[in-house]
This record gives C-alpha cells, structure tokens and sequence, in this order.
C-alpha cells in the first residue's frame, strides 16, 4: 500500500527526502524577538543563527495545530507520524488527537503516531527506518512493531556549546545548565525514553565530546548495519571528525550528517553535536 510520513520540523528532513514524494513536514513556530517565524524549511540555517543572535531575550517554540496534522494524512494511504518526544514537546499529544478526530470521520484510516523519544538527528533516523520498510512493502502493523522495537532502543546523546535556549525555556530540569554556562563546563547529555539526563560533563567542548565519544565506546553496539545520524548546528567541522571516529575507530558505516532547521538550530545552537545511533 501507498504511504506518507509525517513529521514535525524538527525532524529535518533533507532536499532529497522531499523529492521522493512522500514525505510532509508540519511545521513548528518559534517565536523570535517578538516576531514569529514559521519553520517550513524556507530559511537556511545561516539565517536562523543569525535571528536568534539578534534578539536581545530568548527564542521561545509551539507545536503546530492538529489541524495542521490533519491537512496532512491521506485516508488512501498509510501515515506514519514522527515527533520530538513528549517528555520535552507538546507536538506528540497535537498529533495524537489529529489522528482521534481524523479517524472518526474517516473509519479506514491508517495513522500511527511515533513518539521518537528524541528529537532531531533521532526523529531523522526513525523517518529512515519506517521509509525502508513501508517502501518494501512490510505490512503497516509490522512497521510499527519493528520502528518501536529500535526506537525503544536507540540512543541519542548530544552535547551543546550553549545551553541557554533549553535551560530558560525550561527543557534543563535536573541538570547543572547554570555551572555549565557560567563555568565552560560542557554536559554530555542523553536521551532516556525521551527524557533528558546527563551522563558526565567536562570543560570545554573537545574534551566534553571525548567523553560523549567514551560512553558511545562502553555501550559496545555491533555496528554492522547499524545507522548514525548526526545533527550539526554551525558544527559541521566537528561533526566531521566525529563521524570519522565513529567509521575508523568504531565501524559504522552508515553514517549521515544532517543539517538542523529552524527548531534544530534553535535548541542545539552553533556548535553543537546530536547523535541518534541504531543498536
């Protein structure tokens, strides 16, 4: 059957993604220096850092309407719906009554709705993994069981050179974001079912990506055909060298760098490193 994948605007889908024709991206609102911008992908991520530099206060975001999730399913095909989790998001919970009042008008529709437990580079990853299977005609509840099974456990870990967008909008609970940005120290961070932690810190961000690096070394994850997806903000140096270490020194192959959109370069701002890994 015909399918569609649908995600939020963070899932950051790339030029080559949209040419294939099924793919959708609803878009966030974030709203700077009083003005809001829609992230519809118009906007390279140049001028994002560029507004959010110029505002004077914070960058603050909205999860789109259910209606405008409801623009998007088609009842002759499968839906598949990716979102930032619900932990840090509200979107997952728009997209989840989008698919109750679509499907109570139109009785064979096909919808499920992803709570990737991640954001970004993580979303990215999980769009990939229904993509392979929806297109080789897995059945849409197999698709659904084989997605969840590896987002279950899937890993995403990051670490960001400015925290100041998370912690002030409230996205930093538990975490040392204060000392962080006060001492140069640089958390390295993790998502565990969708929830923020972190894992261990050091100062300055070579020596914090080291770590990340570290950690990735004891979870001991079989690489053979296994994904890396890595989202850079202004980062494309590092993110470089990382994706080297992960292919020489760890055996990955499957390895993407993925430029962040609006919301993306938002959260993650300049020199940031998000990593999703398959296991």
């Amino acid at each position: 059957m015909a399918f569609k994948i649908i995600g939020d605007s963070c899932c950051d889908f790339t030029k080559l993604d949209y040419r294939k024709g099924n793919v959708a991206s609803v878009p966030m609102s974030i709203l700077i220096g009083g003005v809001e911008y829609r992230d519809d992908g118009k906007r390279p991520q140049e001028e994002w850092i560029r507004l959010i530099k110029e505002d004077p206060g914070y960058p603050q975001s909205a999860c789109p309407s259910p209606d405008a999730f409801m623009d998007e399913f088609e009842e002759d095909k499968d839906n598949y719906v990716v979102t930032l989790s619900s932990k840090i998001s509200g979107v997952y919970n728009s997209a989840t009554l989008a698919k109750q009042i679509y499907e109570e008008d139109h009785e064979d529709a096909r919808i499920h709705v992803f709570d990737s437990w991640s954001a970004a580079a993580g979303e990215h990853l999980i769009y990939e993994l229904i993509a392979e299977r929806a297109a080789a005609g897995m059945p849409f509840e197999q698709v659904i069981e084989e997605v969840e099974a590896i987002r279950d456990r899937m890993q995403t870990i990051f670490v960001l050179d400015d925290l100041e967008t998370f912690k002030k909008n409230g996205r930093l609970k538990g975490i040392k974001a204060l000392v962080a940005t006060t001492m140069n120290i640089k958390p390295v961070l993790v998502s565990n079912e969708g929830v923020i932690d972190q894992i261990d810190q050091s100062i300055g961000m070579q020596r914090a990506v080291n770590r990340m690096l570290w950690h990735i070394e004891k979870m001991k994850i079989d690489p053979e055909g296994k994904k890396v997806r890595i989202s850079q903000c202004d980062s494309k140096e590092l993110c470089t060298k990382v994706a080297h270490v992960m292919r020489e020194r760890f055996g990955f192959q499957d390895i993407k760098i993925i430029t962040g959109n609006g919301l993306t370069t938002t959260y993650e701002n300049p020199g940031g490193i998000v990593m999703a890994i398959e296991t």
